[in-house]
């Protein structure tokens, strides 16, 4: 069979065409996948410089593996962070410490060169106003005779952060004898063997090493074979009565004070049932106690007790409500008292605050001037408007020991309601004087004032 040339042609080339496109789509190259990168934070996105913050950061290739990788945490265009190899670090930390908004930009190459981009805004704030830590540190007692055992409590708190470290130095020598991390102990002990004045610091730091102290002196006395000093005290408890008697946390508080010292006045006792007085008592069972009638020229009539530890001995006493009612709105109370080789006499009295000039003459007319020992102690409303301070008129021989800077109210104004006066031969006894301040408005507007005296001379 013959064939004409150009369908012999026409096959041929068409066999050549189709051999072509059979090479041609067994050297096609397969397309690359580019790799997978992920940034986030921690603890957040924003914050106050300086901001402290930890990029976690990944990285994974389907079809390959990862070269290289670079983390810019700042925008600048310059990495801050660069590695190579498919095993990158799973944290990496770093501190802003300019305000600003940055953009942090994660970048991963794959071995065929392909890219991987993530990125996580960041700002970055002014730093905020730090609020200093505030602490306080208080005692069971502030003076007594060695060894001491002394009862510490601390209180530190920081309202816009927290307390990291504390330590209580409680002689005085410059090295904590008590420390740690956090908030310190709320009571701590301390017991002081050798006798002399010693200044106890609380010293805490908060979380922007801010730090706060608070101190408080400690008096140690020799301990003899007879009582040397003697402490004696006045507090007006502002209406003690039934009411205040029946909340044992108020009543424990009182006594607990009241127990620091030989001897203390109470002022202003209302209660017509005698209840409240007995209460207190059974607290102290250390001390004896006497107690005065009940005395005022309205309903609202008042008494003063005196309680008195083994170290003292009562010798006599007086009250004067009957004979002297019409010159006092509360008669003064009398009491002679012996401790070791001293022998005192007491008068207390609460002054009616608009006749205070009157009854302290009335006062002056019944004491006179006496040959023993005499101290004069009570709420005599010696201040304010009540009493010209800065121009005594009355005991002028006498030694106002505690003086007209001391602050004896609780209120905010700085007023010294509350007196001790000693005549001249008590002058040879005295030691010091001062105000007890750990006193808050629900347990009296008046702070506790005291004397220390020396009980082992005549």
């Amino acid at each position: 069979m013959k064939f004409k040339p150009f369908l012999i042609i026409l096959l041929l080339s068409l066999s050549f065409l189709s051999g072509c496109i059979e090479q041609r789509e067994g050297k096609e190259e397969s397309v690359n996948t580019p790799p997978i990168s992920s940034l986030s934070v921690s603890p957040s996105l924003s914050g106050c410089a300086p901001f402290n913050i930890t990029f976690y950061i990944n990285a994974h290739d389907s079809d390959g593996y990862i070269v290289s990788w670079n983390l810019d945490v700042n925008s600048d265009g310059i990495a801050e962070f660069t590695g190579n190899g498919s095993e990158l670090p799973k944290m990496i930390n770093y501190t802003y410490t300019n305000i600003g908004n940055y953009t942090a930009k994660l970048i991963v190459t794959d071995n065929i060169g392909s890219i991987d981009e993530s990125i996580v805004a960041i700002t970055v704030f002014k730093p905020e106003e730090n609020n200093p830590p505030t602490c306080s540190l208080s005692v069971n007692v502030t003076f007594g005779y060695a060894p001491l055992a002394v009862s510490f409590l601390l209180n530190a708190s920081d309202s816009d952060g927290y307390i990291v470290s504390w330590n209580l130095d409680c002689n005085g020598d410059g090295i904590a004898d008590y420390g740690g991390e956090g908030a310190p102990s709320s009571m701590l002990s301390y017991t002081y063997q050798n006798t002399g004045t010693y200044i106890a610091n609380l010293t805490v730091e908060d979380n922007n090493a801010t730090s706060a102290y608070d101190t408080i002196k400690i008096v140690v006395y020799q301990h003899e074979g007879n009582v040397k000093n003697i402490t004696i005290a006045s507090w007006n408890l502002q209406i003690f009565g039934v009411t205040k008697a029946s909340n044992e946390t108020l009543l424990n508080y009182y006594a607990d004070k009241i127990d620091d010292y030989d001897l203390c006045i109470i002022q202003e006792i209302r209660d017509k049932s005698g209840t409240a007085i007995q209460k207190l008592a059974a607290k102290l069972p250390g001390y004896d106690y006497i107690i005065s009638q009940r005395a005022g020229t309205t309903s609202s009539k008042e008494q003063y007790a005196i309680f008195y530890d083994d170290r003292v001995t009562l010798l006599s006493y007086h009250d004067y409500t009957q004979e002297s009612q019409d010159e006092f709105e509360r008669p003064p109370f009398e009491a002679e008292f012996k401790a070791n080789n001293w022998t005192f006499t007491l008068y207390t009295i609460h002054t009616k605050p608009d006749n205070v000039y009157q009854e302290l003459t009335n006062l002056e007319n019944l004491i006179g001037e006496p040959d023993e020992d005499t101290i004069i102690l009570g709420d005599l409303n010696t201040d304010g408007s009540y009493y010209d301070e800065d121009n005594i008129q009355h005991f002028i021989s006498w030694y106002w020991v505690i003086t007209n800077d001391m602050d004896t109210t609780v209120a905010s104004s700085n007023n010294a309601y509350d007196r001790i006066i000693i005549n001249q031969r008590t002058e040879n006894n005295f030691i010091e004087a001062g105000v007890m301040k750990d006193v808050t408005f629900s347990e009296s507007d008046h702070y506790l004032v005291y004397g220390i005296f020396n009980a082992s001379t005549s």
